[in-house]
């Protein structure tokens, strides 16, 4: 009997690539709102090159999520680099910002290396990663039970 809470290849890929977007999602934001005038935010890092970084983030986690592995690699690379850049901010200003933001790293790069594996075994099978999104899916429910009402 296969557990119902059971990660498949399929799955773990796709929640990765969900996770990747969310972070990309999430890094651009933060960046548009350094630009638009928040002092602080501009202080820690954010910028333009934040934003560039982010919107290629977000790329890759939907390359990911349409079955690319060099997306995937690239994607851990750039979290390793990011985790990186941030341990190295951190010893240098010693403050709490960058080893928030190197944790975040650490936890993606960590989470996409552990699904490099899954994603060759979903190539050797000609499958593709799982595409659901349970926010999606959630959002459209709501909106499709309105138009019956």
């Amino acid at each position: 009997m296969v557990s119902r809470d059971k990660i498949t290849p399929e799955k773990r890929v796709g929640i990765t690539a969900n996770l990747t977007i969310f972070l990309g999602i999430l890094y651009t934001s933060l960046s548009i709102a350094a630009i638009a005038g928040i002092s602080s935010l501009s202080t820690r890092g954010y910028g333009t090159k934040s934003i560039v970084i982010g919107c290629m983030i977000i790329g890759l986690g939907y390359g990911t999520r349409y079955g690319s592995k060099i997306c995937l690699y690239i994607a851990t690379v750039i979290f390793g680099s990011l985790a990186a850049y941030f341990m190295y901010n951190f010893l240098l200003s010693k403050s709490i910002g960058p080893i928030v933001r190197f944790a975040f790293s650490i936890w993606a790069a960590s989470t996409l290396v552990r699904t490099i594996p899954a994603m060759n075994r979903l190539k050797a099978a000609g499958s593709l990663p799982d595409r659901n999104n349970k926010y999606r899916d959630f959002f459209l429910e709501r909106i499709q039970n309105k138009r019956i009402n």
